[in-house]
Formats: structure tokens, C-alpha cells, sequence
């Protein structure tokens, strides 16, 4: 018997002996979510390529509970399917986690969505494409949440090492708190892009780090609106490609973002003046580089501009228009977004 078959018949027996022995206090548990999505991209294509995305993805669970709700293990699966693909248009991966609850403190530890995250990266963090077709966290999460904000730690284990991949994983935090009207914040991540067995000598490890640390003001209710936040930071990264002369670059830029909420309708303006946070191109995102390619650019503007069809505490449905500009000319997306959440997780 492998050591995978040996570590997942562990894994089972040890369920089955925790299920036996709480089998009173137990409660069973069950949450299924999805993200529905048509994004349709036109005009200049330089930093990124125009084409569309379209399909579901689905995440059925199952689990127990015990405590109240303290605790809680899921399994279920991520399935996707992408419109109009012939060939793997329907890919699976197991969602297997446990999680402990409590009114301050969170804890995660698994194969889980990116919805169980407190935080939301930005797309120049992370990019549309990952959240719709890598949205399993693989990895651990350590979540605190206040009276006045919240602060999240995670791990994202993307790539184990083999003779043909390379060992990868993401190390993030997301932190923000609100303290009346003003607005402390931070969110980044660490990426290791590592070597795989048997590399050769013109392989290397790379190093990305990058991070946004804001302030701002948000209010609710002011004049006419329903909400309205302005907030301000730095954009900077560390981008490092080892074994390499002139293989560090540490790029720093100025970030402005400007939301409004009126009834069902959201504005949003984002703002990127500052050096190259891509060093090495677009032929490595999705590898180190997992945040919109628009920031290659030394100035970039994108306008998000949403209206909500259907909103309750189980389905959202979103249709809009975003539209990026940099110096070498526009490109827009037409979206519509469908967000559904059932079961204990509203």
C-alpha cells in the first residue's frame, strides 16, 4: 500500500473513532455554494489577453458538529464547469476541512473555498481568473475577529513538489479595522515559487512578495448614499529570481480607491501610479504572479461599476462593466456574477 493510501485510511479510520465517540453530541451539518460567471473582455489587449470566461462552480458539503457549532468537519468537492470546453470541461477537487468556531476566533484546516476567507484580495492581488477557476485554499487559516475589525492569516499550498512541478505555496494576511470613520488596513501575500525534482541549472527558485497597506475613511449613510469609502496606500512588492544577476526588484507605487453604494447600484475607482509590480512578464502568471496584469503598467485606472438584480441572504446576482486603462488604451469587461450560499453558510 502507498503512503497516500496509507495517510487517507488514517484519515478515514480516525473520523469514523471522533464520529463514535461524540455520536451523542453530534449534529449533522450540510452547506452548498456556487459562483456563476460570464466575463466578456474587448479592446487593448497588451497587458492582457481579450477573451471570455464563462461557467459554474459548485461546492456541495456534508459534514458534523459538535459543541454547539465549535467545531465542525466538511467534505464535498469543488466542481467547475466551463462553458463551451470540450476537453476537461468539467474539472473536481475534494473539499476535506475542519474548522473550529468561536465568537472571536476562527480556525481552518483543509482543502476549502476561498468564501470561508474573511478577506476579499483586491484583483491586483489576485486576479478574477484565479477566483473563478482555482477557488480551493489548500492549506490553513487563523481568522480573530473584533468590535472594530478582524485580522486573518492563511497558507495556500498550490503545488506539492514532483519530477514535473514545482513546490509552491502562498502566505498571506488580510487585516482591516474601522476606528469611526477611519479605516486601518493591510493585505499581501509571500509566494514561493520552488524547483521540482531533478531541475536543471537554468531553473530557479523565485521569491514574490507583495503588499497594500491603506488608510482611509468610510461612512455610512452620507448625504444621498448608502455608504461611501475613500482609502490611500502603498502598492509594493519584492520580486526575486534566484541564481540571476540583477535578479532582485523592489517596485513601490501609490494605490487610491474610491467606493460608493446607492440602493442596489456600486461604483468603484481603483488607482495605480508606480514602477512595474510584474518584473518578469506576463508569461509567469499564474505561477508567482497571481495578481491582474494591469499593474505592469506605470499608470493604470479601473472602473467597476455594478448593479445588483437579485440580493437576499442566499443568492446575489451582479451584472456590470469594468473598464481598465492604461497608457497603451482601454479594454472592458462585461460581467454578470451569481453568488449562492445555502445551508450553514449565508
Amino acid at each position: 500500500m502507498s503512503m497516500r493510501n496509507s495517510l487517507g485510511s488514517l484519515a478515514l479510520v480516525s473520523l469514523l473513532l471522533l464520529y463514535a465517540a461524540n455520536a451523542i453530541a453530534q449534529q449533522p451539518v450540510w452547506d452548498v455554494s456556487a459562483l456563476g460567471f460570464f466575463d466578456n473582455s474587448e479592446g487593448d489587449h497588451t497587458l492582457r489577453p481579450t477573451q471570455t470566461y464563462a461557467g459554474m462552480s459548485l461546492n456541495p458539503k456534508v459534514g458534523i458538529s459538535w459543541n454547539e457549532g465549535q467545531h465542525r468537519i466538511m467534505g464535498g468537492a469543488n466542481v467547475i464547469t466551463r462553458w463551451g470546453a470540450d476537453k476537461d470541461a468539467i474539472k473536481a477537487k475534494p473539499l476535506v476541512y475542519y474548522q473550529y468556531s468561536s465568537p472571536r476566533f476562527r480556525f481552518l484546516f483543509g482543502n476549502y473555498t476561498r468564501d470561508k476567507l474573511l478577506g476579499d484580495f483586491p484583483d491586483y492581488l489576485l486576479s478574477d481568473t484565479v477566483r473563478y477557476f482555482r477557488p480551493v485554499v489548500q492549506g490553513m487559516a487563523a481568522q480573530y475577529v473584533g468590535e472594530h475589525g478582524y485580522f486573518e492569516a492563511f497558507l495556500d499550498w498550490t503545488s506539492a513538489i514532483s519530477k514535473k512541478d514545482r513546490e509552491q505555496f502562498m502566505a498571506g494576511i488580510n487585516t482591516k479595522f474601522l476606528l469611526g470613520h477611519l479605516l486601518l488596513g493591510a493585505e499581501g501575500y509571500y509566494y514561493h515559487y520552488a524547483l521540482h525534482y531533478g531541475s536543471s541549472e537554468t531553473e530557479h527558485i523565485h521569491d514574490y512578495l507583495i503588499a497594500h497597506p491603506f488608510v482611509g475613511l468610510s461612512y455610512t449613510q452620507p448625504a444621498f448614499l448608502d455608504s461611501l469609502e475613500l482609502k490611500a496606500g502603498l502598492l509594493t512588492a519584492f520580486d526575486r529570481e534566484r541564481g540571476i544577476e540583477k535578479g532582485s526588484h523592489t517596485p513601490l507605487g501609490f494605490l487610491g480607491e474610491l467606493s460608493a453604494v446607492l440602493k442596489r447600484l456600486q461604483f468603484k475607482e481603483t488607482i495605480y501610479a508606480g514602477g512595474n509590480m510584474q518584473h518578469f512578464g506576463n508569461e509567469h502568471f499564474g505561477q508567482y504572479y497571481w495578481g491582474d496584469t494591469y499593474t505592469q503598467a506605470p499608470f493604470y485606472s479601473r472602473t467597476d461599476l455594478n448593479y445588483r438584480f437579485i440580493s437576499n441572504d442566499y443568492v446575489n446576482v451582479f451584472g456590470g462593466v469594468i473598464v481598465n486603462a492604461t497608457k497603451y488604451g482601454i479594454n472592458h469587461h462585461q460581467v454578470i456574477t451569481l453568488r449562492l450560499n445555502l445551508g450553514g453558510n449565508k
